[in-house]
């Protein structure tokens, strides 16, 4: 009752609303504004300086932990701006609005034989938190994260001023990958580039151990085009590393573009059919396994085993290669795994660590060590390779990642964050990053750690945003608030 009182006197397009993140670990209250033009967001800006409240720009809300949410303030929700603005065919380029999701860019373009690189799995991404979380696709280690494929964009300042940003401007590296702390995304023109058909050829290899996984990687990224690695986290010491590499390659086809406009339209409904069923029937049957992660460690264990066991009798069966449209690959197995909430529990949370492919061997083995004395090792271990850009605080590594999904109970949950503080220590040790989309475990110490480069995004900020009217609850936690957080270790 008293929300629905608070609601009757606000803006149309605002309201008081609670929100948790993507894992579900974490639940706030914030006032939502939806704008659906520019006006209506300066309009949201002007109502949060004038009753003393900051804001957090949100995209898609795909963020796994607390990068799109702001606790008891206001979230500025862009999912209603999502019109495309223009497709410019010869130069392939297309511009659309901060909203748009990736999905909605395939739908206009892919029947076209044209793809959006770095396009993350989870396909109701929006084109604004992919910039500003400089997502990753698959393809990460051939074409870049996403920043590699922004032609220009406009941002929205905290004076209300709009103004556009291509990829020679000062502020580029310090917008893109800067987790929405300088303004709001408002519209952005992507390249897009073409490929040989709405199909790919998939080829799985398993890995016995740490030195089969490089080697056929090294091989892999010179013959394939896309490629995601689920790794045993489980697998004995002179095992670590064991896993089944999933490599894509686009492929040619024969259809006209009438016969792959349907052909990706029975792909695209088949897509969000399995998308709805997916959540319904993990949903039901979440419970379970909600109950099966209380014995994690057996239960996974065999799974893994499973899995790898079937890898290795599908390769030496020469069954280990299939075609199938590019969006079942890229998409579509993130809707046959659990979603984050039900893997992770009531008090878990993912960890995505890069680290440089110098050293790529130790790293893999003293991770997956730090994994397997944890008493709730991760759920999930998917591995990819990167290529690195110039952002200041993107987390991209001329190197490779390892993405962990833990389910820590509640009586190992400090001995289980203790794990995952050893994994952080190590991967910063060797140079490496952490996912900021991903994370909400990391303190201030660890971030001033891993992004030595935030006095320089502050600095910006402090010029762009003096009145620190953009933040986030991960931008507090980490202590990168500059209202909130004055003293920063010298």
């Amino acid at each position: 009752m008293q929300m629905e009182n608070e609601n009757q006197t606000l803006p149309g397009f605002m309201r008081w609303q609670e929100l948790t993140s993507l894992v579900g670990s974490i639940k706030t209250r914030s006032l939502v504004a939806r704008p659906k033009t520019i006006e209506q967001c300066r309009e949201a800006l002007s109502y949060c300086r004038q009753h003393n409240m900051t804001i957090c720009v949100r995209g898609a809300g795909r963020g796994y932990g607390d990068i799109a949410l702001n606790d008891g303030h206001a979230l500025l929700d862009m999912s209603s701006m999502n019109r495309i603005l223009g497709f410019d065919e010869q130069s392939a380029q297309i511009t659309v609005e901060a909203g748009t999701r990736i999905i909605d860019i395939y739908q206009m373009v892919h029947h076209r034989l044209l793809t959006l690189h770095a396009s993350p799995t989870e396909s109701h991404s929006s084109v604004a938190g992919a910039i500003c979380a400089n997502v990753n696709g698959k393809d990460a280690w051939h074409h870049g994260s996403f920043s590699h494929q922004i032609v220009r964009l406009t941002l929205l300042l905290a004076s209300g001023e709009a103004i556009s940003i291509d990829r020679s401007h000062e502020l580029f590296n310090a917008v893109v990958g800067g987790i929405g702390l300088l303004g709001v995304i408002v519209d952005a023109t992507l390249q897009l580039h073409p490929v040989l058909s709405p199909y790919v050829e998939i080829n799985r290899f398993p890995a016995t151990d740490v030195d089969a996984l490089l080697a056929t990687m090294a091989e892999i990224e010179k013959s394939h085009d896309a490629l995601v690695v689920w790794v045993d986290a489980y697998a004995s010491a002179s095992r670590a590393g064991r896993s089944v590499i999933h490599a894509a390659r686009w492929v040619e086809s024969c259809e006209t573009e009438q016969q792959r406009r349907k052909i990706l339209e029975a792909g695209y409904k088949r897509l969000e059919d399995h998308r709805r069923f997916g959540l319904a029937l993990h949903e039901r049957f979440g419970p379970i396994l909600s109950l099966m992660l209380h014995i994690q460690r057996p239960i996974l264990n065999v799974f893994n085993r499973l899995y790898y066991a079937m890898g290795q009798i599908l390769y030496r069966m020469k069954r280990f290669s299939n075609t199938e449209l590019f969006l079942r690959f890229g998409f579509e197995a993130s809707f046959t795994v659990p979603p984050a909430h039900l893997v992770c529990g009531p008090r878990g949370y993912t960890v995505q660590l890069t680290f440089p492919r110098t050293g790529a061997r130790e790293a893999i083995v003293e991770l997956m060590e730090i994994c397997r004395s944890s008493p709730c090792p991760p759920v999930t271990s998917i591995l990819r390779a990167h290529k690195p850009d110039d952002c200041l605080i993107s987390f991209s590594e001329d190197g490779y990642s390892l993405n962990f999904e833990f389910h820590p109970k509640k009586r190992h949950e400090a001995a289980s964050r203790e794990a995952v503080d050893r994994l952080i220590d190590a991967t910063v040790r060797r140079g490496g990053k952490v996912h900021l989309a991903k994370d909400q475990v990391l303190t201030p110490e660890q971030f001033y750690r891993v992004y030595p480069r935030y006095r320089e995004l502050l600095e910006i900020k402090q010029r762009l945003d003096p009145d620190g009217l953009f933040t986030s609850d991960l931008a507090r936690r980490v202590g990168i608030d500059p209202v909130l957080n004055k003293q920063r270790p010298e």
